[in-house]
């Protein structure tokens, strides 16, 4: 519904009768994502409680408010479930699996921007205070508070630490109702989790971002039976389920699934079960801490995007999945990038070097790939999938490369990836063209002598080109090119971005050739005719810079 005077959607739900008496004039509170990304972070909302639950969705009738609608319903459910049981009492574990929560939750908002020191001009000159200390002080006073063992005193305690955590609406958004001996427990135990926060924030604050010590100390804490949500037949009951939904609802790349795969098989044997429903963001945040202290890299674009694009799927489709929470929102590794690992581009003896060997070799990957890839700047796999079909010519007669997926099953990255790039006349003058007709209209590179097509693929499995991808970049190892920042075939790719401005090239015919999105939307407007990027490509001298290889002979990476 919509409230008059704002064009925003509002969540309304309306209190059961008999529980108006109990909750009438408490708080309700829930996490709502704040865009459908995958990994969209959440923000809190919370409301006192009439005879309904109203609050605003934040945003016009829209995807997102469907989103933030269903998450809202299901926790709603959820709350009026748990209130309709009475408070629960819970074990000494279940507490300790509570409080781990908040540890971890605290740890995740505040760690990748800790509380920090501030400076304020005051009559006298500048003072400076610490955030971090004025919560050791809260803390203190909480303990203070808790120690005279009274409702009263936990009260306090509780309103003394609200700026740092505020409790009741930790327990709304788990609709959890404590009895009072569990509340004090939980209240009992905050401030030595809040000393540990602390503690944690203040190494972030100096830039220490090894592993949390005390994030696998706490237990894991399970869903009371009676509050876990009913599924049906149509709902998923297993990540395949979920991964399945997803990956039927767009066209995956095989090299997609077959990763996801991987990783999904990794995190069910971490939490020792394969049920979504089951996750708990503690898992989530262990898995975490268990990976960087593998030492992987990129572990939130990778391990964690992956579930959180599963999990934000299901809950934009929750009536059907079943879904109805992201355990990995927010979920992230703070992992910097290390001095000296960033890919770096090819030399220009390097290219040369390459496109010379190339010239001498007589299987059609290698000596074609690595001379398309310098003039264009393509991603090898946009190459290596070519068939003879996507070699057409433009309005002017030029003979062009359709750069598209393949009719096989091959992809490309993303929408932006297909493109239509004239070839360098270098490439025309060595007889490219020709080889291309001794293939007729099937793929270039592979499917046999003939140039036949490979069957049509199955969604997981990998297409063809991948290999011929993989052969060009062990050959172009076999060089001597063996700098580990420079990826055999993708420095490539960087060279041309760095190498044609050099000539004059105006960027975004640059971006265009390679495919590149846009940096705003005003350049999302312009589009180079291929004239414009045969002008440019042609002032690469490709023959003259392979010749120099043969004349001088260089040596690899000078």
């Amino acid at each position: 519904m919509k409230r008059n005077g704002t064009k925003n959607e509002q969540f309304r739900k309306r209190v059961p009768t008999a529980l108006l008496p109990i909750l009438r004039g408490s708080k309700f509170s829930v996490d709502l994502p704040e865009t459908t990304a995958p990994d969209s972070v959440t923000y809190t909302v919370t409301t006192t409680i009439s005879e309904v639950i109203t609050f605003s969705l934040g945003v016009p009738q829209s995807r997102l408010a469907a989103t933030r609608h269903a998450v809202a319903l299901r926790h709603a459910e959820a709350f009026f479930d748990a209130t309709q049981r009475g408070p629960e009492d819970l074990s000494h574990l279940q507490i300790s699996a509570l409080l781990g929560e908040a540890h971890n939750e605290l740890l995740a908002q505040y760690e990748a921007d800790p509380p920090g020191r501030h400076k304020i001009a005051i009559e006298d000159g500048v003072e400076e205070w610490s955030e971090l200390s004025e919560w050791r002080e809260m803390i203190s006073d909480a303990e203070v508070s808790i120690l005279t063992l009274s409702p009263q005193g936990r009260a306090t305690a509780v309103s003394q630490v609200k700026r740092i955590i505020d409790v009741n609406a930790f327990l709304s958004a788990r609709a959890l109702v404590l009895s009072a001996k569990s509340y004090r427990d939980l209240v009992e135990g905050l401030p030595a989790i809040l000393w540990r926060v602390v503690e944690t924030l203040l190494k972030r604050s100096h830039g220490n971002y090894t592993a949390d010590p005390y994030v696998t100390q706490y237990p894991q804490r399970k869903a009371t039976p009676k509050a876990e949500q009913p599924t049906t037949d149509r709902h998923v009951k297993t990540f395949d389920d979920l991964f399945d939904r997803w990956k039927a609802a767009d066209k995956r790349a095989a090299s997609t699934i077959s990763t996801w795969r991987g990783y999904m098989a990794r995190f069910t044997k971490f939490v020792g079960h394969d049920d979504p429903h089951r996750v708990e963001r503690i898992d989530a945040l262990r898995w975490k801490d268990s990976l960087i202290a593998e030492g992987l890299k990129k572990i939130s674009t990778t391990y964690l995007a992956t579930f959180n694009t599963l999990y934000r799927f299901g809950l934009s489709n929750s009536e059907t999945t079943g879904i109805g929470r992201n355990p990995f929102d927010g979920v992230k590794a703070q992992q910097k990038t290390i001095a000296g690992t960033k890919r770096v581009p090819f030399t220009r003896a390097e290219v040369a070097l390459i496109l010379d060997a190339a010239r001498g070799e007589t299987l059609a990957h290698l000596r074609w790939i690595p001379w398309l890839q310098a003039q264009t700047g393509a991603r090898v796999a946009e190459i290596a999938q070519l068939w003879g079909s996507m070699v057409v010519k433009d309005d002017t007669g030029h003979p062009c490369l359709h750069i598209t997926v393949a009719p096989d099953g091959g992809s490309l990255k993303n929408e932006g990836s297909e493109r239509t790039v004239p070839l360098h006349p270098d490439l025309i003058a060595d007889g490219f063209l020709e080889f291309v007709a001794t293939r007729g209209k099937g793929p270039l590179f592979y499917g046999g002598g003939k140039g036949k097509a490979a069957k049509q693929l199955r969604d997981d499995q990998k297409h063809p080109s991948k290999g011929v991808s993989n052969r060009v970049g062990t050959w172009v190892r076999s060089l001597g090119i063996e700098d580990k920042r420079k990826g055999p075939t993708h420095s490539f790719r960087h060279w041309f971005k760095t190498e044609l401005p050099r000539t004059g090239c105006d960027r975004s015919v640059v971006d265009a050739i390679q495919g590149h999105a846009a940096k705003n939307d005003a350049d999302s407007y312009y589009h180079p005719e291929t004239s414009d990027m045969l002008a440019a490509i042609s002032k690469l001298d490709l023959k003259a810079l392979a010749d120099s290889a043969s004349r001088a002979e260089p040596k690899a990476g000078e």
